[in-house]
């Protein structure tokens, strides 16, 4: 397995930490909405190199056509 062993092992100290005073249900929710904001931030800057993309493809397709 990859990673710093000690900071896995306090990871996993951690997750049972809040396991035990938030229930199981908080940690997997706080997990979801983690991976969800990730997925949001990695979603945006694609769309803004499709944008740059699209552009580019645009001025040399236009240089084309003249």
């Amino acid at each position: 397995m990859y990673g710093n062993p000690f900071l896995r092992l306090l990871r996993r100290q951690v997750e049972a930490l809040v396991r035990n005073r938030h229930g199981d249900d908080y940690l997997k929710d706080r997990q979801a909405k983690t991976e969800l904001a990730r997925i949001n931030r990695e979603l945006k800057q694609l769309k803004k190199q499709i944008a740059a993309l699209e552009e580019r493809k645009s001025k040399l397709t236009a240089g084309f056509v003249e």
